[in-house]
């Protein structure tokens, strides 16, 4: 059967289990490739061979392309920035596969990666606990690597460059905002399919500027009360900025080894930016891995530390400290934690919490408590 053919009976039998699904590969460029020996995606296209194609079952021929359709869709490629590509290749391979286990009847090839302990998490999330746990590591297999290098354009041998990337992850986020509000307008068809939540956020999530949000944030008079959570109000936290012209802020910024040294100077970079521009603020600044550091008291660039660090991650000593210290340090503080978001976390803070976390970071909603808001790390 000719290739065009068999692309278009997948689709019609994607589609009678999930429109949503059935969608995504109508947006998705499909080529037939000799390139590569099985199926894959460089980021902008979906590379198939056909005569590995031809020899798979009807079911697993649905399979294989809604696997790749997803890769693309969710941008895998281009998630994976500087991480170990075959560790991120498993963890995205784990998580696409579940959603089609969870969604439909087809049937993946017998070699295809599975992990049911890891549903409905993202990427980010699964590639941090593999890379945590090499034991479990080694449990996987990875027989064909199917997410290609995002700088390389396997059909015309050229480089993708930031400009195309950035339109590539427009065009997809539209789509995906267009499926979602016509899976909300017709909820009795092509609704969302089950567990995609944490993947859509991840690629959906809005960038802010959140220096400004964080102004906000410390800076909160009690006309802005309702934003907060009610338990600080008996504190007085809220009444800082009519009593005072200085703002107290602990700032900790996570020093341990999965956060990059591009990262943490962007971090770095980000608090200067802050003391420069708004010299009424109090700053105890600590550094954290699975230990804290500091505090360090400062009010200036110049008095920035040396970073301390570069081990595991745990949140827990720095909430810890101040809600042991809460009383000497300063009743009226807001905490500021600098992250990628991985690692231990306490239950709850003893005063409102603000996360700066990077792009590609822990989701938002395995955040236990706070507010999250995410930066680029473009142009560092």
């Amino acid at each position: 059967m000719e290739f065009s053919k068999i692309i278009s009976k997948c689709i019609l039998q994607i589609r009678k289990e999930s429109p949503f699904f059935a969608s995504l590969i109508l947006f998705a460029p499909i080529i037939e490739s000799q390139s590569i020996d099985t199926a894959a995606t460089d980021g902008r296209n979906i590379l198939i061979n056909n005569k590995f194609f031809s020899s798979l079952k009807s079911s697993e021929q649905n399979a294989v392309m809604l696997h790749e359709v997803l890769h693309l869709a969710l941008l895998h490629v281009f998630r994976m920035n500087s991480r170990n590509p075959e560790v991120w290749n498993i963890a995205a391979d784990i998580v696409v596969n579940d959603l089609i286990d969870l969604n439909t009847s087809f049937k993946l090839p017998k070699e295809a990666i599975r992990d049911k302990s890891f549903r409905k998490k993202s990427v980010e999330y699964v590639y941090e606990q593999l890379i945590k746990n090499k034991t479990r590591l080694k449990l996987y297999n990875l027989h064909n690597p199917d997410l290609l290098s995002n700088k390389i354009d396997v059909t015309q041998t050229k480089q993708v460059d930031e400009n195309e990337q950035y339109e590539i992850e427009n065009y997809w986020k539209d789509n995906i905002q267009v499926l979602q509000k016509s899976a909300e307008i017709n909820k009795y068809k092509g609704s969302i399919p089950g567990g995609m939540e944490a993947e859509i956020a991840t690629v959906l999530e809005p960038e802010v500027d959140w220096r400004i949000a964080l102004w906000k944030f410390v800076a909160k008079t009690p006309s802005d009360f309702d934003e907060y959570d009610r338990r600080f109000f008996h504190r007085g936290l809220y009444l800082e900025g009519l009593e005072s012209e200085s703002i107290n802020v602990s700032v900790c910024i996570d020093t341990s080894g999965s956060v990059s040294d591009q990262l943490l100077e962007q971090f770095l970079g980000e608090l200067k930016g802050i003391l420069r521009s708004y010299p009424h603020v109090k700053c105890d600044l600590f550094y954290a891995d699975y230990s804290l550091h500091g505090p360090y008291e400062i009010d200036s660039i110049e008095g920035i530390p040396k970073i301390i660090g570069r081990g595991g991650t745990s949140f827990k000593p720095f909430f810890n400290y101040i809600k042991k210290n809460n009383d000497q340090l300063n009743s009226n503080k807001a905490l500021i934690y600098l992250t990628d978001g991985f690692g231990d976390f306490p239950k709850d803070a003893s005063a409102p919490t603000m996360w700066i976390v990077c792009k590609d970071g822990l989701e938002t909603n395995h955040f236990p408590f706070g507010d999250v808001i995410r930066i680029s790390t473009e142009g560092f």
